[in-house]
């Protein structure tokens, strides 16, 4: 690889969200036959061919051969500089984005750092052995390769087949755009444009294995309340808002993208929250993604740990198990799979939002589809909240657009929405 095209590379990697729209651009060239393996596949082989170019680490040059000569020659050697610039590259986009760094070591990259680990070894003992006087400068040089490689060598993330085609496309982020359309979401040259009102969503990797996992992956009442949001700001521009039962924080990022891009003096932090600690983790991922860190942050809040009776309002954080302020505006979506969640999340709205001025928007499937939720409008009542419902259907179809990729959706379902007021 020529230092143009690897500096090119460095570019469009710098971040998690380049890198992200990167691995989903290789996705599609995979898809059309131009890019087999995807991303990781692209920078392993770019790592072996860099590794294999090296005449210093041919099979012909064994460690045991090697003299002060031939080591300072692979000090000096410009191949072997670009080879480590390669290395720390991928250390980098493996430290950004652990989703491609786990599918970089499951590529091959790990056998080849194991030589090249196994050789700067030898080299350093042969020259630390040596009876002439050995160049610290050489020396640190040495140190610094084994470190930097050290940096991206593991070998127990050696365990595994390479992921395939097929898993590789299941682990990529999803793409919303979900602000005004954009004709043709891909340019001519066929690669995915960021067109600022794209929204990236990673979902959590790991197998769902019982009801709390629901927030690994997506719900189709996310999509709608996120477009609801986009096509209304003037409901949170200004205002402090709180996502419960984030889930993978679509919701919560749509906001955050709203205030991030508005001209509003008063910028408040949208609060985005859910109850399991690696489903928290997935969501601060989310806002690093895109680019929302400084209008957008993560808390835990537990439904169950909430009282239903704080009239002034405060909730309790979960970490720390501290009273929060209460706030203008709860978004909610898909939060309710059972009836004591229908009377947890009522008891939630009622503690967190502020009274009078405050409102609660909620979107959430039928009970044909949604165990519990056919209760939530009265449990609300209960605890001293208003609520109207709609039916989503009847306030636009393109509310629903992209809902087929999300889990759970079927032609057909019927959503609400929910707006809720605390009297």
């Amino acid at each position: 690889m020529t230092t143009d095209k690897l500096a090119t590379l460095e570019d469009h990697l710098s971040s998690p969200r380049q890198i992200s729209l990167t691995r989903i651009d290789y996705a599609a060239k995979r898809s059309s036959g131009k890019a087999d393996g995807g991303l990781p596949a692209m920078l392993v082989s770019m790592l072996s061919d860099a590794h294999n170019s090296s005449i210093h680490l041919d099979g012909d040059n064994t460690p045991a051969d090697a003299t002060i000569n031939v080591i300072n020659e692979f000090c000096s050697d410009s191949s072997i500089d670009n080879l480590f610039r390669i290395i720390s590259l991928l250390a980098k986009v493996s430290q950004l984005d652990n989703t491609l760094g786990e599918e970089i070591s499951r590529a091959g990259s790990q056998a080849i750092l194991k030589r090249l680990v196994d050789r700067i070894k030898e080299y350093i003992t042969i020259y630390e052995t040596s009876t002439n006087e050995p160049s610290e400068e050489l020396l640190d040089k040495l140190m610094d390769y084994l470190d930097l490689t050290c940096e991206l060598y593991s070998p127990t993330q050696a365990r595994g087949m390479p992921f395939t085609n097929e898993e590789i496309e299941r682990r990529l982020p999803l793409v919303y755009n979900l602000g005004p359309a954009v004709p043709g979401g891909e340019g001519g040259d066929g690669e995915h444009h960021d067109h600022g009102t794209t929204i990236l969503i990673s979902q959590v990797t790991v197998r769902q294995s019982s009801q709390g996992d629901v927030g690994y992956v997506m719900w189709p009442s996310a999509i709608v309340l996120s477009r609801w949001l986009l096509s209304n700001p003037q409901h949170i521009l200004g205002k402090s808002v709180l996502e419960i039962g984030a889930g993978c924080g679509l919701v919560g990022i749509a906001a955050a993208r709203l205030f991030a891009q508005s001209n509003c003096e008063k910028k408040k932090c949208v609060t985005i929250t859910d109850v399991n600690d690696l489903v928290i983790d997935n969501i601060a991922k989310n806002i690093v993604l895109n680019d929302v860190s400084e209008v957008a942050c993560v808390a835990k809040l537990d439904f169950y740990e909430q009282t239903g009776n704080n009239e002034s309002g405060k909730w309790i954080e979960g970490f720390t198990f501290e009273y929060r302020d209460p706030v203008e505006v709860i978004l909610a979506a898909d939060i309710i799979c059972q009836p004591s969640d229908a009377v947890a999340a009522a008891k939630t709205i009622y503690d967190a939002l502020v009274p009078t001025t405050g409102r609660a928007y909620v979107v959430c499937a039928d009970s044909e589809h949604r165990f519990g939720i056919e209760i939530f409008q009265e449990e609300c009542e209960r605890v001293g909240l208003e609520v109207t419902t709609t039916n989503v259907a009847d306030m636009s179809e393109d509310l629903l657009s992209d809902c087929h990729s999300t889990s759970g959706y079927v032609d057909g379902m019927n959503l609400t929405f929910y707006e809720v007021q605390k009297k």
